[in-house]
């Protein structure tokens, strides 16, 4: 039986107060997620300063953080620099509904427009992506040190 058979409660919140603990769970969710880090301690406690960072709980455990930004060229876009669930989490329908509530968040903060990268090859979360309104925008970058290649994705969050 999978553990989410099992009534459960699950919330995206937005991470209101910066301790210790949410800078270790930020960067350990981080090294779970991605092959190299993201985070410094110095990086991620300026991201949940200054950034606006999302935690998906099941009951009251927290399974995945997600890092967005503002645009400096684009104000009313946000970007998603990191989102990530915890293994043992994935593969259950939890990356949709994060997706879905940080989108919701990010909406009521006044952003029109959400953009992304994600390495080319990822084809789970493009699909996860895709499933909630994101499109290509385009072959973006490939990164000189791995030549992994990524694509932009963007979802515009307006009511056309």
């Amino acid at each position: 039986m999978d553990e989410l058979d099992s009534p459960r409660t699950i919330r995206v919140e937005e991470v209101a107060q910066v301790t210790p603990e949410t800078v270790q769970t930020l960067i350990e969710i981080d090294l779970q997620t991605f092959a190299e880090s993201t985070f410094s301690q110095y990086t991620a406690l300026a991201v949940l300063h200054s950034g606006q960072v999302f935690v998906l709980r099941v009951d009251d455990i927290i399974v995945g953080t997600c890092v967005c930004l503002r645009n400096w060229k684009q104000v009313d876009e946000a970007l998603v620099l990191t989102m990530g669930i915890r293994p043992g989490w994935r593969g259950r329908g939890l990356g949709q509904r994060f997706v879905q509530g940080v989108l919701s968040a990010l909406k009521r903060c006044g952003v029109a427009q959400v953009s992304l990268l994600v390495d080319k090859s990822n084809f789970r979360a493009i699909k996860t992506y895709q499933d909630v309104g994101f499109d290509y925008r385009e072959e973006f970058m490939t990164a000189p040190h791995t030549g992994a290649e990524f694509v932009h994705l963007s979802a515009r969050l307006n009511d056309e």
